[in-house]
């Protein structure tokens, strides 16, 4: 049992340890073995993909609390959100936003990440389904207030 938790932390130690490494420079079989430079506005995936940097902490409270600013833009956003190869981004949105709606969470936060659900490809009807299954588990009044913000969300659609 201690080797199996052994090997598992340090799965984790090096898979987050590939993951800084790959933020600053990727190496790309797919593009001829040609080494491509990451600017600093930019992160890199598990998978390689270039997806910009998460700057919302910072922007908004990066002066008043530089720390929580910083787990939130570079742990959370860069390094959890990152790692696509271990779970894909629209699987996360999808967690997230049932997490979310299941406390009753139906600010900025949420509409933000249901933002995030759409780009990560979250059509509307998933959304429609997604909410009406979590009704019957998180709330239907909680469910009820999430509506009109996935409407808005996805009203172009």
């Amino acid at each position: 049992m201690k080797v199996k938790r052994i090997l598992a932390i340090t799965c984790l130690i090096m898979s987050t340890a590939m993951t800084s490494i790959a933020a600053n420079e990727v190496n790309s079989n797919m593009a001829g073995g040609i080494t491509m430079k990451v600017s600093d506005s930019d992160m890199v995936t598990t998978s390689g993909k270039v997806v910009p940097k998460q700057t919302a902490g910072r922007k908004i409270l990066g002066e008043f609390a530089p720390t929580f600013a910083h787990l939130n833009d570079d742990v959370l956003f860069g390094e959890v959100w990152s790692r696509d190869l271990e779970l894909p981004a629209k699987q996360r949105s999808i967690i997230t936003i049932t997490a979310l709606v299941s406390q009753g969470l139906t600010g900025d936060a949420l509409k933000a990440h249901l933002q995030m659900g759409k780009q990560n490809g979250i059509t509307k009807d998933e959304i429609v389904e997604i909410l009406t299954h979590i009704a019957f588990y998180a709330g239907w009044p909680k469910v009820w207030a999430t509506f009109p913000i996935a409407q808005d969300v996805w009203s172009d659609q």
